[in-house]
């Protein structure tokens, strides 16, 4: 009789394949593992319903299944009549092997079509790796655990014997305990870090993300700003200016242009508030979590203003000095990675804003201008906005224009 085996449903909607343990063909036990599957960081094992033969597996390793998702089909037999038939036939052990390779609950040994043996091996993931790392064939060793499962001890016998060394015992055991010390070491949140998840996570469930990436040629802002720098480096009056202070120029700019993404959308959702400054805030990272001070009034401040306005910000922050009022009546965020690395990634908006500009490393690249191509400098950024407000035309154009901007420094003179 044939049994469809599915996924049952273990408290997630969504599990990952980790590891087939048997094949077409094999014969298995009742409650024998089938498949072991991943979700929410721990792996669970989906046992058989019932002895039988594997018919056809629809699954693979790295596969996303569902709740009631078919693994696989099972022939399912009178498990009395195998061992029976098992129990009649003679079975040599290999010198090399210490134990038995059939034993109740363990291997169920049969004859398919091409007269070879199949054979079921019952053991978890982690002594599963811990073998291969020790190139140990789990079918030669008999499992001493409940079911005739393989343990951590069966390894251990298994390994002095086959290559008659204490060595190798304490060698399992300290892998295996700092295996399970690096699997189960906790660390505490801090306080910003809990309050800032929860927000991220209330923020990413209930706005519609939409992400625009793009990237600028930078080459020449960088060029004039470097330049800018070692002049100011010789007057004590003036003070070197970051990378981000243009960006916040060039998006204060922006937004002017595209005042849409520089609104909060109010309480009841069914109207937005259109603001009349900008005011743009900068994540920054501290020791004890991510805060995002605000940078107000920007509208008629010069690029070395807002220098200034961020270098004082920072400081605060990195000082854990800011007040709530230096925090608060942001229009628009922008979370810079690029003095770390990274070519992209989405950004989560900081509610009722409805966008944020996500920043990564620039690098040099070679760009083709009709003729031949040229090595220019290209800064990578996303726009992540609220769907809900801002629509992909509007978000497209946003980005486009902010490259045009941040490729010609000039183009804020116009």
């Amino acid at each position: 009789m044939d049994i469809e085996v599915c996924v049952p449903d273990i408290g997630v909607d969504c599990v990952e394949v980790v590891e087939i343990f048997v094949k077409k063909g094999e014969a298995v036990e009742k409650e024998s593992s089938l498949i072991s599957v991943e979700g929410h960081k721990s792996v669970l094992e989906i046992p058989s319903p019932s002895s039988g033969v594997i018919k056809k597996i629809f699954v693979k390793v790295g596969e996303k299944l569902l709740i009631n998702q078919l693994i696989l089909v099972l022939d399912s037999f009178n498990q009395s009549n195998i061992l029976k038939e098992n129990n009649t036939s003679k079975f040599k052990r290999d010198s090399s092997d210490t134990f038995d390779l059939l034993k109740n609950n363990e291997l169920l040994n049969l004859k398919n079509n091409d007269n070879k043996s199949i054979k079921y091996t019952s053991a978890s993931p982690n002594i599963r790796r811990f073998a291969r790392e020790l190139n140990i064939n789990l079918s030669h060793i008999k499992g001493s655990g409940r079911k005739g499962r393989i343990i951590l001890e069966d390894l251990h016998k298994y390994n002095l014997l086959k290559n008659n060394s204490f060595q190798n015992k304490s060698n399992i055991e300290k892998n295996f305990v700092n295996n399970i010390n690096n699997q189960n070491k906790h660390e505490n949140l801090t306080s910003i870090q809990r309050m800032s998840g929860n927000n991220l996570l209330n923020n990413w469930k209930n706005i519609p993300h939409v992400t625009q990436f793009d990237e600028a040629d930078i080459t020449d802002l960088e060029n004039f700003r470097k330049l800018y720098n070692s002049h100011v480096s010789q007057k004590s009056i003036y003070k070197k200016i970051s990378l981000l202070s243009f960006l916040v120029k060039s998006v204060t700019y922006a937004l002017i242009k595209y005042p849409r993404l520089n609104s909060i959308l109010d309480a009841s959702k069914k109207s937005i508030i259109l603001k009349k400054d900008i005011n743009i805030g900068i994540a920054v990272d501290t020791k004890d979590g991510l805060l995002v001070p605000v940078l107000k009034n920007l509208k008629y401040k010069s690029i070395s203003e807002i220098s200034i306005d961020i270098n004082n910000i920072v400081k605060k922050a990195k000082n854990n000095q800011l007040k709530i009022s230096e925090m608060s009546e942001g229009s628009f965020t922008i979370s810079s990675l690029g003095g770390i690395g990274g070519t992209g990634f989405t950004p989560i908006i900081n509610a009722p804003e409805v966008g944020i500009l996500g920043i990564s490393k620039a690098v040099l690249k070679p760009i083709w201008n009709k003729k031949k191509f040229y090595p220019r400098l290209m800064l990578p950024f996303s726009l992540s906005y609220d769907h809900r407000v801002i629509d992909g035309a509007e978000g497209v154009y946003f980005t486009t224009f902010l490259g045009y901007i941040l490729s010609d420094i000039r183009n804020l003179l116009i």
